[in-house]
């Protein structure tokens, strides 16, 4: 029989009744837009109800995102009260599962989001009600995320199968014998996944079983399918969001890819894996994909969660996990206004680690304690004589109590928060949101529950200190200063010494983060777990040297400090960053706020496309304090989306082919802010020319969308006015003086004030020119010749980029003239052969068959076989015009294969060579080489060598072939 909602007495009094007010107001006119029927009937009548009336009240005093859904959907309330939240649910789910591998997948992405909301709708009031209990609320958030990952695994393995990418065995489903693994972790592994959750998610593959003809492609393909996954269910829409996902839980997320073989995977836990990396598996399980090859893939993981015996080592790296969580969480009074109720103490955390301490302890010789869900784990315990009976009892009682307390504060704005509102009036509302007659009692009934768990975690968690001895901390304190320098040289310090005075700085209130009190202790707290995370590094010394460089910058170190206590793993990517990608690092070290850039959802998101940064280029200009120099505002959103698109390279979300292009748009984002806002300013003191335009042409790597993370800008403005033009304003000026003012004030806008941090260093940036003087150059002997194939309009006023674009076109038809006079390009090979002599093995730009003979052939077969300009300035990159190329005719399968094969490798190898400061071979960081490895589609970095002398011997016999050598 279905539970029902229909019952006035079960819905809390929440107060707040000018919110109360205002939600059934808007009740009311949702209604009347209804059409009329049953529908509109039921929305109209049902205020007036005990239970509507109770409901609404409700969920419209404490609410918002609930009061929301259900306004937007009353046609779906309306089910819920007539046939209860379970066979909904279950209707919603079957629906998703209804969905076949063909559906469009925009459709998809709205169905996903409408039926999360319906389900969210459903759950939050089924659990506001208790017409359902605890185990009911998180089976069915597991089961709508499941069903989503399902959803849009199948779609997307079934969009690679169209396109050529994969053959899968079984078109009509999927996720079948693909060898596409998607294992669910933390609370979606254990099926409590709480109400507003990321989905915690690891994502392998199977060499031996997806389906692919060219295996050295499938890395690139299966990175792909993860953005598209991540933007299937995150990207927020008219329709809400889905799910955040989180894919930092994958092993060693810096140098991993979005999706790792099996047998990465295995080989890194057999060599590396962590004692907090068992924990987190003793929850996994397969969610979606190909789930066969998952179970195998985890039972091959067993030996790694699951010892036969008791180990020293083990025992030690227990406690020390729990001696940093405590250093980040615990501190504070139990029950303080704003304490996190997940990792604060007595949190649900300390519950969840007491759980699995005591799995992975005693499990690897009873596979009885191999359970998920944590409740059941605590029971398991007992049965096995490992912990008393009470302290299950008490564990699992305040875990429900606990998570009842969580969904609470998450169904108010449908946010994955576990913090108590700081708020006295929030904290009233929360405490009647649950069923309280207010504060003081919710007050008294969290905090007993929240010290019964800390009772319970501290007596089962007091080891010998002889068995702490070699943790960090006890490296720090308590000893003199030589047997401290010892230490940290053991550590890994090449300079113990230079670190010593470092840490000792930061320990003795010595450094520029003394200036605040709260920060300093912070710092002192964090310290042992900062000098763990610069050990875990190529480079400790490079590493805390450069952490503590950016720890002088910090406008506002307590918050950076906090962030990092939050986040341990934020700390541990900082410190990478720090020693793989100096010009990732340089803006880091200028900018530490950038910091949270880290956390951001979007960082694992589908990359933004132009329009968007656009968007959020006028919204940062217009949002932050007039009082701030626009362009210093200008300069820290460069550096800010160029950070975000360079982190995405190293955290694998996005593909270092794609990286070059975004760089390029958020230049042109910058470089066409700066030119209209530099002639507003003009225009305002010496007013407009009647007639003409300026536009800035970007020639070089910037024209052709080709531009490093730090890559200089080759531009140049030129204008068009009449013969004595001038401007209209008091303090008027001739066209030629007006737009030297214009550009000059752009050029200073991007290069910022001596001293300080430029947006981006300029190149070729002579005097503003005419149109006249443009064609001249264009039509000059030498560079300028070859000048328009790679010249692009990036910023303009009036009307002059038409005039300029055809003034490109005439040059291009030109030259194909001019190509198309000669048989063969004369000594096409010998620049790039040269170059190549003298490079080494990972220079592929020189080199035959490298990127430079790439792009000469290119564009000779686009002049020399019919592409007519415009064509050519569309196709943009490389690959674009030897994409057109093949499209039409004037380049073979058998040639343009390998050729478009070296373009995409050598640009992403370019692209990463940017990141990390040119190095190349031996000195890539061990950490990042299996991103070379990923690229290159080899299984480890030995490989790449070889695939790459591969690639361009095939690409070299294509140039031959397609200029008739």
């Amino acid at each position: 029989m279905a539970r029902s909602l229909d019952n006035a007495e079960a819905w809390p009094r929440t107060g707040n009744p000018g919110l109360v007010e205002a939600g059934m107001d808007r009740w009311a006119e949702a209604a009347r837009q209804l059409a009329s029927g049953p529908d509109r009937k039921f929305a109209e009548e049902f205020p007036d109800t005990p239970s509507g009336a109770a409901a609404l009240a409700c969920i419209f005093g404490a609410s918002p995102f609930l009061g929301a859904c259900a306004t937007r959907d009353q046609s779906f309330v309306r089910s819920l009260w007539e046939r209860g939240p379970d066979p909904c649910v279950a209707e919603a789910l079957a629906n998703l599962r209804g969905l076949g591998p063909d559906c469009e997948e925009g459709e998809a992405a709205r169905t996903l989001r409408v039926t999360r909301r319906r389900v969210a709708l459903a759950v939050g009031l089924a659990d506001i009600a208790q017409v359902w209990n605890l185990e009911s609320v998180t089976e069915a958030l597991t089961s709508i995320a499941e069903e989503a990952c399902s959803l849009a695994v199948r779609i997307l393995l079934r969009k690679l199968d169209r396109r050529g990418a994969l053959s899968l065995p079984h078109p009509d489903d999927p996720e079948r014998d693909s060898g596409l693994i998607a294992l669910g972790l933390g609370k979606l592994g254990g099926r409590e996944l709480n109400y507003s959750s990321d989905i915690d998610l690891i994502l392998l593959y199977d060499p031996e079983i997806v389906p692919a003809a060219k295996r050295y492609e499938v890395p690139q393909h299966l990175m792909r399918l993860a953005q598209w996954f991540i933007s299937m269910l995150s990207e927020p829409t008219v329709d809400g969001q889905a799910f955040r996902v989180d894919l930092r839980l994958r092993p060693d997320p810096v140098s991993t890819p979005l999706v790792l073989s099996t047998a990465s995977a295995l080989r890194y836990y057999s060599k590396r894996g962590q004692t907090w990396e068992r924990a987190a598996m003793i929850k996994a399980r397969p969610i979606a994909g190909d789930r066969r090859a998952g179970r195998e893939y985890l039972r091959r993981l067993e030996g790694f969660v699951w010892r036969d015996h008791l180990d020293f080592a083990t025992v030690q790296a227990l406690h020390d996990i729990k001696q940093r969580i405590d250093a980040q969480h615990r501190g504070g009074d139990i029950g303080a206004p704003g304490q996190n109720i997940k990792l604060g103490r007595g949190g649900i955390r300390e519950i969840e680690f007491f759980a699995q301490t005591h799995q992975l302890i005693w499990g690897g010789t009873n596979r009885s304690l191999r359970t998920i869900p944590t409740c059941e784990s605590l029971r398991n315990l007992v049965a096995a004589g490992h912990i008393p009976q009470e302290a299950s009892e008490a564990l699992t009682t305040s875990y429900r109590y606990l998570r009842g307390v969580e969904h609470r504060i998450q169904m108010v704005a449908d946010k994955q928060t576990h913090s108590l509102p700081a708020d006295p009036a929030e904290f009233e509302t929360l405490a009647r949101f649950l069923g309280y007659g207010g504060g003081p009692e919710l007050e008294s009934d969290l905090v007993a529950h929240l010290r019964q768990v800390e009772r319970q975690y501290e007596s089962f968690f007091e080891l010998p200190q002889e068995m702490t001895d070699a943790s960090a901390s006890s490296a720090l304190t308590n000893r003199s200063r030589q047997e401290t320098v010892e230490r940290l040289g053991r550590m890994g310090f090449g300079d113990a010494v230079a670190a010593f005075e470092i840490i000792e700085r930061w320990r003795t209130g010595r450094s520029r983060v003394a200036r605040d009190s709260r920060a300093l202790e912070l710092l002192q707290s964090l310290t042992p777990a900062l000098v763990i995370a610069m050990c875990g590094t190529d480079d400790p010394d490079l590493a805390l040297a450069r952490f503590d460089g950016m720890m002088d910058r910090l406008s506002d170190s307590y918050r950076a400090l906090t962030l990092f206590q939050a986040n341990l793993h934020v700390m541990e990517t900082v410190a990478e960053i720090m020693v793989a990608a100096p010009a990732i690092s340089a803006i880091l070290t200028a900018r530490p706020s950038l910091v949270d850039a880290l956390l951001d959802p979007q960082t694992d998101s589908a990359p933004p496309d132009p329009d968007s940064l656009g968007e959020e280029l006028a919204e940062r200009m217009d949002r932050e304090s007039s009082e701030q120099d626009p362009f210093d505002r200008l300069r820290a959103w460069t550096d800010a989306a160029r950070f975000r698109i360079g982190i995405q390279v190293l955290f694998h979300s996005l593909d270092p082919l794609d990286a070059p292009p975004l760089w390029a748009d958020v230049a042109d984002c910058a470089v066409a802010e700066l030119l209209g806002r530099a002639n507003e300013e003009l225009v305002a003191v010496h007013g407009r020319l009647a007639e003409g335009g300026a536009a800035i042409l970007a020639t070089g790597k910037f024209g052709r969308k080709a531009l490093a993370v730090d890559s200089p800008l080759r531009i140049a403005l030129y204008y068009d006015a009449p013969a004595g033009a001038r401007s209209d304003g008091p303090e008027s000026l001739a066209a030629p003086e007006f737009f030297s003012k214009l550009w000059s004030r752009v050029l200073s806008g991007l290069r910022g004030r001596i001293g300080g941090r430029p947006a981006y260093a300029c190149v070729g940036s002579r005097s503003p020119g005419s149109l006249a003087e443009l064609r001249r150059e264009f039509g000059a002997a030498g560079s300028g010749r070859d000048a328009p194939k790679r010249a692009r309009v990036v910023a303009h006023t009036g009307a002059i980029a038409s005039k300029i674009d055809g003034i490109i076109r005439d040059r291009l038809a030109e030259a194909r003239e001019e190509a198309g006079a000669n048989a063969a390009p004369p000594a096409a090979r010998e620049p790039t052969e040269s170059k190549g002599a003298s490079a080494g093995p990972w220079s592929v730009e020189g080199r035959p068959g490298g990127l430079a003979e790439i792009e000469f052939v290119a564009e000779f077969l686009a002049l020399t076989n019919g592409m007519d300009a415009a064509e050519i300035q569309a196709a943009g990159t490389t690959g674009e015009i030897l994409e057109a190329l093949e499209r039409g005719g004037a380049l073979r399968q058998q040639d343009s294969g390998p050729l478009l094969d070296a373009w995409r490798l050598w640009t992403r190898i370019v692209t990463l060579q940017g990141l990390l400061g040119g190095v190349e071979g031996d000195r890539i960081p061990v950490r990042l080489q299996p991103l070379f490895a990923g690229i290159a589609g080899t299984e480890s970095f030995d490989g790449v060598m070889g695939r790459i002398d591969a690639v361009a011997s095939a690409a070299a016999l294509a140039c031959d072939r397609s200029l008739g050598r």
